[in-house]
């Protein structure tokens, strides 16, 4: 898209309909339409000569004089609004991805009357997804834009200008292809599709729902939802417990709506098969048997502004005893054959713990591996770090330091802060090696106390964490009080500000505060095995993890286990992926792993190699795993 055009809108209005007639006005004269017979678009022609001005500067950035139906739909997504966006997760769908999906929901379905089809996009947007099946049923039958629209398409969205979009885009869509009614009935509404009754709609309601659902479910996380879309979710059964992220009753929703030979095809986040929040969503398609086919994007970033790794699930009504799945880059999906997926039976699948989507011999690898030893999230404590939730408040690397205090610059004024009430933290997602360990370690204003209390002879101290009283802060910490206080209005917005909080100079969090013992440090996510020893007990740490022991012997062992080939390997066919051949390596996903089982003399020889290709190999041997 050219990028003045978008900064011309950017800069033109927010407005819904004063875009809406600068974009139809423009639409209709870049592709010569003089006379339009229809009322819904004639209404939203700019005729008035104060606005003509802005059509013609419009115009004039279509470097090729033309403006086609795909360059309206990016251009109608292009101008929801920032706020809208991050409410309602709405995202551009490339038309290649629609064709694909659209094609081949059509092919599971497999009905020899196309004409007769019901589709539905429950979330439809500005109705992309409409714009490409209109395409298919004009090709592949006698039917017009108008029956089309009458008898095949329903939509629905939540917000009435994209409701309102749609309709722009299908009659324009109609009149550039030389039908021009004087209206078109639609099968569009607006409401919320976590609540929408489509039994309300007659002639859906004989078809006993939909013969297929399509589209691109909204892209928005559980923090950025309001209290009335929680409390929805807790209507489907997929989304009625933990923290889902809304794309995830979407499944519920579209399956429950389709008749018993229908079928979903969605573009949606590629994470509901191994995460946390996914395990109600991968127990319900487990206990229907769907006829489930997943394309996976792995960490391809198909969605450019936004940080979301995607798939297309294509899934029949139809009962199947397996998933089948491929992992592709979006570029490659029409070259993929029925050949290239692999099946996955229902029975081999963790609803519970996630679903590995490998070939047998890669799931019998993973297997032996799980089942060695003794897994690490049992031999081991593994640990988030601590949240203030404003670390650039409480963490601070030092610009000088005296006897007594150190300094830090902000806000353009420097603040002294007493050394006896900071502790040292660093932060793992950015240590690459043991040699880091000092450059990287900052200073952490820590206005807590540790009460050490002994339980008995066979069980560790406990470390109870307390706040420090504000009258003694104020009396023994004098100028790291007074530097809070000049940041309590920023700490109070913590929380959206919904939160009381113990005292108003507290951490956001109580979380990983007392934690004590060498650790291993490990970031969120890596591109290769990244475990960082430190012998300091008392070390703090934020923005990644720790393996926890008091042994230093048996973390040091450890640590070659995790920097090895064979954890690697596991990682990459279990764990979730990001761009750049980047994996999660966070508890849930490293926790199965199995350490396998060591005599005294097996440690001895594993610590003395130091070459990777001898720690491998010898590694392979105990695990009886041989990798290429």
């Amino acid at each position: 898209m050219n990028q003045r055009i978008l900064t011309y809108l950017k800069d033109y209005s927010y407005d819904t309909k004063d875009v809406n007639r600068l974009l139809v006005s423009s639409f209709l004269i870049l592709n010569k339409i003089d006379y339009i017979e229809n009322t819904f678009i004639n209404e939203l022609i700019i005729s008035e000569e104060n606005e003509i001005e802005h059509v013609k500067d419009f115009i004039k950035l279509f470097d090729k004089k033309a403006f086609d139906i795909e360059e309206l739909i990016e251009l109608f997504e292009f101008v929801i609004s920032p706020q809208d966006k991050e409410v309602n997760g709405a995202v551009f769908t490339p038309e290649y991805i629609r064709k694909h999906i659209v094609k081949h929901t059509i092919e599971k379905h497999n009905t020899d009357i196309l004409s007769n089809l019901k589709f539905g996009d429950i979330a439809c947007g500005c109705g992309g997804f409409f714009k490409t099946i209109t395409e298919v049923l004009i090709n592949e039958t006698d039917k017009s834009y108008f029956e089309i629209y009458r008898d095949n398409i329903y939509g629905l969205d939540i917000q009435e200008y994209s409701i309102k979009r749609t309709k722009i885009l299908l009659s324009l869509l109609a009149i550039k292809n030389n039908e021009d009614r004087e209206a078109f009935e639609f099968n569009l509404y607006c409401g919320n599709a976590l609540s929408f009754d489509w039994k309300t709609d007659e002639t859906l309601n004989e078809n006993n729902g939909f013969d297929i659902v399509i589209g691109n479910p909204p892209y928005v996380s559980s923090s950025k939802m309001d209290e009335e879309t929680k409390g929805l979710l807790k209507n489907w059964s997929v989304s009625s417990t933990g923290k889902p992220d809304l794309y995830i009753p979407f499944f519920e929703i579209g399956m429950e709506n389709l008749n018993e030979n229908g079928v979903l095809g969605y573009i949606t986040v590629n994470t509901f098969y191994k995460s946390l929040n996914g395990r109600s969503v991968r127990n319900y398609f487990s206990k229907n048997q769907f006829d489930l086919s997943i394309i996976d994007f792995g960490g391809e970033q198909l969605f450019k502004k936004r940080s979301t790794y995607t798939c297309i699930c294509v899934i029949g009504k139809a009962e199947s005893s397996s998933v089948k799945y491929v992992k592709s880059l979006s570029s490659k999906i029409q070259k993929i054959k029925p050949s290239n997926f692999i099946s996955i039976p229902y029975s081999n699948l963790d609803d519970f713990n996630g679903w590995y989507l490998i070939n047998n011999k890669i799931q019998k690898v993973i297997s032996k591996i799980e089942n060695c030893g003794t897994h690490l999230g049992e031999k081991f404590e593994i640990r988030n770090g601590f949240a203030t939730l404003k670390n650039n408040i409480y963490i601070f690397k030092p610009t000088k330091e005296s006897d007594d205090y150190y300094y830090l610059e902000k806000d353009g004024k420097e603040f002294k802060i007493e050394k006896s009430i900071c502790k040292n933290a660093i932060k793992p997602n950015i240590l690459k090696h043991e040699s880091k360990i000092e450059s990287n370690t900052e200073k952490l204003l820590f206005p807590y106390t540790i009460d050490v209390e002994s339980i008995d002879l066979f069980d560790a101290d406990k470390r109870i964490l307390k706040i420090i009283e504000e009258d003694t802060f104020k009396a023994d910490f004098p100028n790291a009080y007074q530097y809070l206080l000049t940041q309590k209005v920023v700490l109070s917005k913590r929380d959206k500000g919904n939160k009381q909080y113990e005292k108003w100079y507290a951490f956001g969090r109580n979380q990983a505060l007392t934690l004590s013992g060498h650790k291993l440090l490990l970031p969120y996510i890596t591109n290769a095995p990244c475990f960082v020893y430190t012998a300091d007990s008392d070390l703090l740490f934020y923005n990644g993890y720790a393996i926890l022991s008091n042994s230093m012997e048996e973390l040091l062992v450890l640590q070659k286990i995790l920097m090895s080939k064979i954890f690697w390997f596991y990682i990459k066919n279990t764990s979730k992926p990001y761009a750049g051949d980047y994996f999660s390596v966070a508890k849930n996903y490293i926790k199965n792993f199995g350490i396998c089982e060591l005599s005294n003399s097996d440690k001895e020889i594993l610590s003395k190699l130091n070459t990777q290709d001898e720690i491998d190999r010898f590694l392979e041997e105990k695990y009886g795993i041989e990798l290429e």
